[in-house]
């Protein structure tokens, strides 16, 4: 990759950067992005998840200090993170690429529908019953292999979790789930250091850039308003489901043969 390419990439993930602090899904844009311009995707999705270490770095600082973070879910939720995103970390991916990205799709799908059909589950606290919450804890673990196996739409997913197992409001959910994004990412990045897949002449200015867009983003998702995030969230989720529905899974793998 030249100097020129990885400027170019550095510039494009401090908006990639930005946003997935908000709504998540970066890598979804990210590492293809990377694997455009002559990176394997083992090297792509290793290095990307570096990067977005740092993203969450900086945008977990801006929550924090905001005191969006709820530190009773934000301890046991990164104890499973923790372990879970290790697990998936040293686990080969099995099925297909074009199976994972349209449960991702699908799932993400669904979740657009949901807010839709259910405005006011993301604009109030909401009481949920303790199974609820189990359940939550439980996907939270299973979410978890995915994160650290490779993280496209993990952080998207996890926020839907905070609104509909936890009862948090939109932003309330965007905040909690970047310590657990740092601690899944951190996880991974340990496994894959050792394995040596991290590209650091690549990985290093693209961490310094997410690191950037990071702390931008929940800077602008602090000062805006509920529904301002809640439209975000909505808006890019969206978008990335047709991305992968209707590009990398109908397109790609059937279409383009």
């Amino acid at each position: 990759m030249s100097p020129t390419q990885i400027a170019i990439l550095s510039v494009i993930m401090v908006a990639t950067g930005a946003v997935g602090a908000i709504t998540g899904g970066n890598s979804l844009i990210n590492v293809p992005l990377m694997m455009m311009v002559g990176m394997s995707s083992r090297e792509a999705v290793a290095t990307n998840m570096f990067a977005v270490l740092f993203m969450t770095i900086s945008s977990t600082a801006k929550f924090a200090k905001s005191g969006l973070i709820s530190l009773r879910l934000a301890v046991p939720l990164c104890f499973l993170t923790l372990v879970s995103s290790a697990i998936g970390a040293e686990l080969a991916v099995k099925l297909p690429e074009a199976v994972v990205k349209a449960v991702v799709g699908v799932s993400m799908a669904l979740l657009v529908a949901f807010m839709a059909v259910r405005p006011q589950a993301t604009s109030r606290t909401v009481t949920v019953p303790p199974p609820a919450a189990t359940l939550g804890f439980i996907l939270a673990f299973v979410l978890g292999i995915y994160g650290g196996l490779f993280s496209g739409g993990y952080t998207t997913l996890m926020t839907f979790l905070g609104v509909s197992c936890f009862g948090l409001r939109m932003l309330e959910s965007v905040a909690l789930m970047k310590p657990v994004n740092l601690v899944s990412c951190a996880a991974a990045c340990v496994v894959f250091i050792a394995a040596h897949l991290i590209d650091w002449r690549v990985g290093i200015p693209l961490a310094i850039a997410n690191f950037a867009g990071g702390y931008w983003g929940a800077y602008l998702a602090v000062r805006s308003s509920e529904r301002r995030v809640r439209a975000v969230f909505l808006a890019t989720v969206a978008c990335l489901a047709v991305k992968l529905l209707a590009y990398d899974v109908v397109y790609r793998s059937f279409l383009a043969r």
